[in-house]
């Protein structure tokens, strides 16, 4: 009942978070609901957390770290490897989803000139990565459909994202003020400590119907993810294998 009342309580129309509701707990103090297998939280280990100056940083960071994940399962033949990075990928873009259609996509409709459309554009887009995201995050690397179903879903996923990038994010950053896009970047960020860790396509893409399913999933996601494998901290890199990241 206390993370339901988190989430309807905190949202507000734009998708910021209220200020009269207690900050996050720090990584320190979330580490035991994270898995033995990695000490903290995944985006700790590899990515900069922020601050962030503007929401286009905090995206463009995560969609550089999925290209990263991708990578690495990609470049391996080892089973146990590739399931601790597929875990890291699944971990990371159902987090990231959730937090741009709570906070992103209605910031979008709010301030952007045709804002509807590309929001409705992007949660389209969204489901169906979902869906493929699904049927990914069942399959063992032993599968032969792991491949296929991963190199399917990375094409629709770097498509949206190099769209992301080159248009929607601009025109928000056009559309607000320095202060506003560091607000929703600090939103954005609050949204995927508290999302769900796994792919939910049957949950509804818009608040507050999000938020409120949401906050019924995550523990039991979290929960599970103690017994799932990740990546140990030693072995994560950028893409081009140099650490890209402070721990």
């Amino acid at each position: 009942m206390t993370c339901l009342r988190l989430y309807s309580d905190r949202i507000l129309s734009n998708g910021l978070v209220s200020s009269r509701v207690s900050k996050p707990l720090r990584t320190r103090e979330r580490r035991a609901t994270i898995g033995q297998h990695w000490p903290e939280e995944p985006d700790d280990l590899l990515d900069h957390r922020g601050p962030w100056n503007k929401i286009s940083e905090a995206v463009k960071n995560d969609h550089r770290q999925l290209e990263a994940y991708y990578v690495r399962m990609t470049k391996s033949d080892d089973p146990v490897y590739q399931e601790e990075w597929q875990n890291a990928f699944i971990w990371k873009l159902s987090r990231h989803s959730i937090a741009e259609e709570i906070v992103l996509y209605p910031n979008l409709e709010r301030c952007v000139e045709k804002g509807n459309y590309m929001a409705s554009q992007d949660r389209h887009e969204h489901y169906k990565l979902k869906r493929e995201l699904k049927k990914f995050q069942k399959l063992r690397p032993s599968s032969p459909e792991f491949m296929p179903t991963l190199e399917r879903l990375w094409k629709e996923l770097k498509t949206h994202m190099q769209e992301e990038e080159a248009h929607d994010l601009v025109k928000l950053e056009e559309a607000v003020t320095d202060g506003r896009s560091r607000a929703i970047a600090e939103s954005f960020e609050y949204w995927k400590d508290v999302s769900p860790t796994r792919s939910h396509p049957w949950v509804p893409n818009t608040p507050p119907w999000e938020t409120v399913v949401g906050s019924i999933i995550a523990p039991w996601d979290r929960m599970m993810d103690q017994w799932r494998k990740w990546p140990p901290p030693e072995d994560i890199t950028g893409p081009t294998g140099a650490r890209s990241g402070a721990m």
